[in-house]
């Protein structure tokens, strides 16, 4: 009999974790609308100093909910160095991030994203777009694997289809 609480409660690593955060990933960011509603979009992000950042423009929707509601869940998913799928959300408070330490803090998140050769022109690009950064001070740390649930799904299939996963 399976156990499913196992399953479904596996972890990740804190390297793997880690090691996810640090990758050129999309995240999806959550935040609180007026009504009640969750606002989620996809994001470029960067773990510095225990803290995560979105780069913005104060006139998006996702800046305006945290500056009016400051919570934000930021959920990434990737695969490890070590070959585990995992999932990684952060729940938090979030804070907008303005003038210097902003444009500061989003040229560091554009550096993990963008060639070097090309950083200054998307600085002059994005600058005048993206005036303001999220930060969100991570309160709640959620993970999770998939590798005991593929595991478990491998003993019930006939070898003869080969890899049943699509890549």
């Amino acid at each position: 009999m399976v156990d499913a609480r196992a399953v479904y409660r596996a972890h990740p690593t804190r390297d793997e974790i880690d090691d996810v955060l640090g990758q050129r990933l999309p995240a999806a960011l959550g935040t609180l609308n007026e009504d009640g509603s969750i606002h989620l979009t996809y994001v470029l992000f960067l773990l510095e100093a225990g803290y995560l950042y979105v780069e913005t423009s104060s006139l998006t929707r996702k800046a305006r909910n945290v500056a009016a509601r400051p919570e934000a869940t930021l959920l990434v998913d990737g695969q490890a160095a070590t070959g585990r799928r995992l999932m990684v959300a952060v729940e938090g408070t979030g804070r907008i991030v303005t003038g210097a330490e902003a444009q500061r803090m989003n040229r560091h998140l554009r550096a993990k994203y963008i060639e070097d050769a090309a950083l200054e022109s998307i600085d002059r690009a994005w600058g005048e777009l993206d005036d303001v950064a999220i930060e969100v001070a991570p309160d709640r740390w959620r993970s999770w694997t998939n590798a005991l649930f593929r595991a478990e799904t491998e003993k019930h299939v006939d070898g003869s289809y080969g890899d049943i996963w699509r890549e």
